[in-house]
């Protein structure tokens, strides 16, 4: 992908994902790998289905109408790498909302394996003009990632756990790891949560991280109110390396008690929704 691909002029960029595809396997949750380490405790070999939109996200295509309209944007968490799609927090979120509000909801899940915080902020200035989201749930992920443009113009998703085979994209990586250290990387994720806060200001929306301590630095510049919590790690994804189903579940559950306390629920789920009064798409 470059420039060009990423900053996409009409819409959401595509994400490289198989468009209008599905696959029981991918990236790290392969055959080879799930029966290395002996299976998983819940899921069978065909018990995950990633499917794709016609953009490659794994989510309904962007034209979906509901009366309720819901984003989720992060890494490989959102994503739901390892994980059938019910699972993940915020579609758990979204199918309690339904419940609660007995009104139609759609979930768009803008999440990508190996995603940056730079990427966060990008594809939700790129995808809220288009989504027009009702609620926006946003997973920040490790400081330590970045996006970053070569001047072969090639989209590099630089990411510490990230082996690549290609020389020159090895060569940018060795040069980010060089220059890389934990307050650049506290800047960076204040820069681009601020682009977030300033970007939803006036939408109901709600935040997470993968790891709380690292914006730790920067919390009296952050909206804590809107914090649900970490994601724990109480037990495993089908890859054997993400958080697992129940991990999922008690996000979701901090994701709601933060959503009731800020006044989204009620009758109709009103009173934090008034701000978002389009109706459906």
């Amino acid at each position: 992908m470059n420039l060009g691909d990423i900053l996409a002029t009409s819409g959401l960029p595509p994400t490289g994902y198989p468009a209008g595809g599905e696959r029981e396997w991918l990236f790290g949750d392969d055959l080879e790998n799930y029966r290395r380490i002996g299976g998983h405790p819940i899921y069978g070999e065909h018990d995950i289905i990633y499917r794709f939109n016609s953009l490659g996200y794994r989510c309904p295509d962007f034209d979906a109408a509901a009366d309720i309209r819901i984003a989720a944007v992060g890494c490989s968490c959102v994503f739901g790498h390892g994980l059938p799609q019910p699972a993940l927090f915020h579609e758990i979120f979204a199918e309690r909302l339904r419940r609660e509000s007995n009104q139609k909801v759609v979930l768009w899940n803008l999440g990508k394996c190996g995603a940056s915080n730079d990427y966060i902020s990008r594809i939700l200035y790129l995808a809220l003009p288009r989504l027009d989201p009702h609620i926006v749930l946003v997973n920040f992920t490790y400081g330590a990632r970045r996006e970053y443009v070569s001047v072969q113009n090639q989209l590099v998703s630089y990411n510490t756990a990230f082996r690549p085979a290609d020389e020159v994209v090895k060569g940018i990586c060795g040069h980010f790891a060089a220059l890389s250290s934990r307050f650049d990387d506290q800047l960076n994720f204040f820069k681009n949560y601020k682009a977030v806060e300033f970007l939803l200001a006036g939408r109901p929306w709600l935040f997470s991280h993968v790891n709380p301590r690292e914006f730790a630095p920067v919390t009296a510049q952050m909206d804590l109110s809107r914090h649900a919590g970490g994601l724990p790690t109480v037990d495993q994804a089908r890859d054997g390396i993400h958080p697992g189903p129940e991990s999922h579940r008690l996000l979701a559950e901090g994701y709601w008690a933060k959503f009731t306390a800020l006044g989204g629920t009620g009758p109709g789920c009103g009173r934090v929704l008034q701000t978002k009064s389009r109706g459906s798409v």
